[in-house]
């Protein structure tokens, strides 16, 4: 599920969320900053789009508010490409296994959506120019 329209002046932002509703608001608003959203429902298919070097995405964004495997995610995790973790503020054993996975940042679910702007701004790596 990627936009549709002006894909060629858009960089992606993959993002693994099995909630619908959340992951398109976090769509809307990569859209609003000029991303592409990537919404995936798996850690393969997550994986796939964040290690396709034709696509180049330079963020990766992780739901654990569901389970997620993150040994499934160590491919993913072990590329150069940023990737956010969010989940409850309550969820402790969720934040301890996301920062022991080796994502970038592990945020709460209310300062991820309160600062997604600012996160996109500081850990996106910058597309090489063509």
């Amino acid at each position: 599920m990627s936009d549709q329209g002006n894909n060629e002046q858009r960089v992606p932002v993959v993002v693994l969320s099995r909630d619908l509703f959340f992951g398109m608001r976090i769509r809307t608003t990569l859209r609003g900053m000029g991303y592409t959203g990537i919404l995936t429902q798996d850690a393969a298919t997550f994986t796939q789009h964040l290690t396709d070097p034709k696509a180049m995405p330079v963020l990766g964004l992780v739901d654990f508010n569901q389970p997620v495997d993150w040994n499934e995610l160590a491919t993913a995790i072990a590329t150069e490409i940023p990737i956010l973790a969010f989940g409850a503020h309550t969820d402790v054993e969720g934040f301890r296994a996301a920062k022991e996975a080796g994502v970038t940042r592990v945020l709460a679910n209310g300062a991820f959506s309160k600062t997604l702007p600012d996160l996109l701004e500081k850990y996106a790596i910058r597309p090489p120019s063509s």
